[in-house]
C-alpha cells in the first residue's frame, strides 16, 4: 500500500470537458431545460458538447464544416445534425420541455445562424464567446460562458488492475459517498454520467477534483471496502499524481 510519486496520467480530453462541466454547474447546479448556444466542434466545441450532455442541458453546435459536424456525430459528441434552424429547434424544444439533455450540430455559417436566432427571438440561457453576433442576445439576457469557473481541489483519478465493468461502479458509488454533501450535487451527477457519454474514455479509469479531505476519506473507504473483500480486485488511486495502490 505504499504511495509513489508517478508522472501525470494523460487525461487531457476527459480534463477539458470536465473543465467544461464545472465550467456550466458552476453557473447553475440544475441544467436541465438550459439552451446552451456555442460556436464550431473544434476540440473544444466537442468537449462543450459532452460537458452539456453530462450536465442536462440541450446544446446547439453552430459548425461551417460539414465533415467536422459528421465527425461529431461519429464520436457520439452530438445526438442530431441538421441543415437548418428549424430542424434544429424542433429537436431542441421538445427536449427542453422534457428538462432532457441533447445536442445539436447545425452545419452552417455560424454568424448568419446566429442573426437568425437573434431575429427570431430564441433565447438560449448561455453562449459562448467565441460566437459573433451575440450581443444582442447578452442585452435580452443570455450569459455569457467563460472558462474556468468551478474548477478546485486536487485532480483524483482510479481504476482497477481487471474487470473495470464489474468494480469500478462500486468504486463510483465509494467516491460519491466521500463527498462533502453541502457541495457534490454536480460532482455527483459528473459521477453517475459521464461514463455514458465519454464511453472509451472513461473505460478503464475514473476523474474527478476532490479536496484534499475528500480524497482521505475516499482512499480510506476503498481501503476498508477492499480489506473486507467486498472489493476483490487491485484498486489504483492517483491524487495530484501520487499514486496508491490498494489491494494486490
Amino acid at each position: 500500500m505504499a504511495s509513489v510519486q508517478l508522472p501525470a496520467q494523460d487525461f487531457s480530453d476527459i480534463a477539458e470537458v470536465y473543465e467544461r462541466f464545472a465550467t456550466l454547474t458552476a453557473l447553475s447546479p440544475e441544467l436541465g431545460g438550459s439552451f446552451l448556444l456555442y460556436s464550431e466542434l473544434d476540440r473544444g466545441g466537442i468537449a462543450l458538447a459532452m460537458a452539456a450532455n453530462i450536465a442536462g442541458a440541450a446544446s446547439l453546435g453552430l459548425e461551417p464544416d460539414l465533415a467536422r459536424a459528421k465527425q461529431s456525430i461519429r464520436i457520439g459528441a452530438c445526438d442530431f445534425l441538421v441543415n437548418t434552424l428549424d430542424e434544429a429547434l424542433r429537436i431542441l424544444k421538445n427536449e427542453i420541455r422534457k428538462k432532457k439533455p441533447v445536442s445539436v450540430a447545425l452545419v452552417g455559417d455560424p454568424g448568419e445562424a446566429v442573426a437568425e436566432i437573434v431575429e427570431r427571438g430564441v433565447q438560449p440561457e448561455f453562449i459562448t464567446e467565441r460566437a459573433a453576433g451575440i450581443e444582442p442576445l447578452v442585452e435580452r439576457g443570455t450569459r455569457r460562458l467563460s472558462s474556468g469557473l468551478g474548477q478546485s481541489g486536487m485532480v483524483v483519478t482510479w481504476g482497477v488492475a481487471r474487470e473495470p465493468l464489474q468494480w469500478l461502479p462500486a468504486l463510483d458509488r465509494l467516491a460519491a459517498g466521500a463527498l462533502d454533501p453541502a457541495a457534490s450535487a454536480a460532482r455527483r451527477r459528473w459521477i453517475e454520467t459521464s461514463p455514458r457519454y465519454l464511453g472509451r474514455l472513461m473505460s478503464g479509469r475514473r476523474y474527478l477534483r476532490m479536496s484534499a479531505m475528500e480524497g482521505v476519506a475516499f482512499v480510506s473507504a476503498v481501503r476498508r471496502e477492499v480489506e473486507s473483500g467486498g472489493i476483490r480486485v487491485a484498486v489504483t488511486v492517483v491524487r495530484d499524481g501520487v499514486e496508491t495502490v490498494i489491494g494486490s
